[in-house]
């Protein structure tokens, strides 16, 4: 399942928050505020994700679901998309 930057609408699949030394839900709530930053340089970076955007929508609507749910497998706004009919 793939999460999304909430600063540039990249995908990421969920498992990648598995690949670094603090745990799970550190890494996930690191990637709710910092999105891709969370995941590059071995997540050392500590600044927001400025990279252009790819997909504004699925950035605007992940960062409200990150923002409702400390969860990541409740962040994918494939189900929203698919209920606008935008999917």
């Amino acid at each position: 399942m793939d999460i999304y930057c909430r600063h540039c609408g990249e995908p990421w699949e969920i498992e990648t928050l598995h690949d670094f030394d603090d745990t799970f839900q550190q890494r996930a709530k690191l990637f709710a505020k910092l999105g891709c930053n969370a995941l590059y340089d071995d997540g050392d970076r500590t600044d927001p994700c400025n990279r252009p955007v790819v997909d504004p929508k699925r950035a605007a609507i992940s960062g409200q679901l990150q923002d409702f749910s400390d969860f990541p497998d409740e962040w994918s706004p494939e189900d929203y998309l698919m209920m606008a009919g935008e999917f």
